[in-house]
């Protein structure tokens, strides 16, 4: 969205609020729910990129001496 739509977004916005307050903030909710979804779900792709990198881990990453202590 450019400027000129957000100020008439909010300006549309702020005079459906005197109207209807409910329809003033589900409005607001739903300008704002893809940014929401979006950070709820960037956690959840870094813990997966993380698990991967752990499961690629070889045995041959651990020095000799490590080895000996996990047997």
């Amino acid at each position: 969205m450019n400027t000129v739509s957000k100020i008439l977004f909010w300006i549309f916005t702020i005079a459906l609020g005197f109207v209807n307050p409910l329809i003033s903030v589900a409005l607001v909710v739903l300008y704002y729910l893809p940014g929401i979804i979006q950070s709820a779900c960037n956690p959840c792709e870094d813990v997966s990129e993380i698990n991967e990198e752990v499961q690629s881990q070889n045995m041959d990453d651990y020095s000799d001496d490590v080895l000996e202590d996990m047997r």
